[in-house]
């Protein structure tokens, strides 16, 4: 009976630690899709305290954004970023086109890129007479993430219909939301190395 008993104990302690040992594997392989945000979108001709003619007649729009990877053990790296800019609810005829060249971004790290484009077609006189005239970006990449020593293959990175607001200075008004972390993973691999331990 002890024998059994002591039989059944090895089982299932192999069992759970094939079970951690798998959860190990697949925390280790498990990707985040990195996240971004509008840190600045500026339009100066739709700057309200100036009336100037150079002012009015500055139709570049320019603007910075945040990417975040917020993984503490891969790397990142971007292809090239295309931008497509809207005004309003039109999300048919952009009003202009950007791409911000790619590049790599380490483990848990953050990083600004700022561009500038000329934008077509948009109506500044009825931009100009809305308390807040609304645009909307759309972001469209491919990314690789680098596990160890090696990258995997490529993966969409796609964020559509992000709506920015223009205040009276014609700046972004509001600020970007901020991110939320799951740990779920984390602790049921804990309980399991516990239980290892214990058995």
């Amino acid at each position: 009976m002890s024998a059994g008993c002591e039989c059944c104990k090895c089982c299932l302690k192999f069992i759970l630690t094939l079970g951690l040992l798998a959860l190990f594997i697949w925390l280790s392989l498990r990707t985040t899709k990195p996240s971004y945000s509008i840190q600045r979108f500026s339009l100066p001709a739709l700057n309200k305290t100036g009336n100037s003619t150079s002012l009015r007649s500055n139709h570049t729009l320019l603007f910075t954004l945040r990417f975040k990877n917020k993984m503490k053990d891969k790397g990142v790296k971007y292809n090239d970023i295309h931008l497509t800019f809207f005004y309003g609810s039109n999300t048919t005829f952009p009003i202009a086109n950007a791409t911000v060249p790619g590049f790599y971004q380490g483990h848990g790290k953050k990083g600004d890129k700022s561009g500038a484009v000329e934008t077509r077609g948009v109506p500044w006189e009825a931009a100009l007479n809305q308390s807040k005239p609304v645009f909307r970006v759309d972001l469209v990449a491919r990314v690789r993430y680098k596990i160890l020593f090696w990258f995997t293959k490529g993966h969409d990175f796609v964020v559509t219909n992000t709506t920015v607001e223009v205040n009276d200075s014609g700046e972004k008004s509001g600020s970007p939301p901020g991110s939320r972390a799951c740990i779920a993973a984390t602790m049921f691999s804990l309980v399991l190395f516990v239980l290892v331990l214990v058995l």
